[in-house]
């Protein structure tokens, strides 16, 4: 029973916060997404960061493209910054249909950044220690610089 209340008091604090979508608490959400948030937040906290953001009707050269969710979004601002693990790299088909919501979003308005598991490997490690920490918000920091509007 405490641990039920415990977990109700959480949640109100994290949606207060705004960074929780509705019905998903931070236990929903990939470790890579929360520290690149959290690190955003700090970097520009004028930001509204959004995670698992939805973005519909999207179109490539005015044909109707499928919808996606986005990892990390700012819509303000429309950056996309999409975490793409390992999966993202297991077959010529699912790189196609990357490139292809990349070009869609792009013709959208979105600036597209794409934080790929690969290069960014202290990102997307599990157990972050100190020293993993700085590697990884050397990453995003990398990322970051290659877009001269940010």
């Amino acid at each position: 029973m405490e641990e039920h209340i415990l977990r109700k008091k959480t949640a109100v604090i994290v949606m207060a916060n705004d960074f929780a979508r509705k019905n998903m608490w931070d236990s929903d959400y990939r470790q890579e997404q929360l520290f690149t948030r959290d690190f955003l937040a700090q970097l520009y906290p004028e930001w509204k960061i959004e995670l698992e953001y939805p973005i519909r009707n999207l179109t490539v050269d005015g044909r109707p493209a499928r919808g996606c969710i986005l990892d990390i979004a700012i819509p303000k601002e429309r950056i996309a910054i999409r975490l793409n693990g390992a999966y993202h790299f297991t077959s010529g088909r699912q790189e196609i249909k990357d490139e292809f919501q990349k070009e869609a979003l792009q013709q959208a308005g979105w600036d597209v950044l794409d934080f790929d598991h690969f290069k960014m490997i202290n990102l997307f490690k599990k157990n972050k220690k100190e020293e993993t920490v700085k590697l990884a918000e050397g990453e995003i920091l990398k990322q970051l610089g290659k877009h001269s509007n940010l």
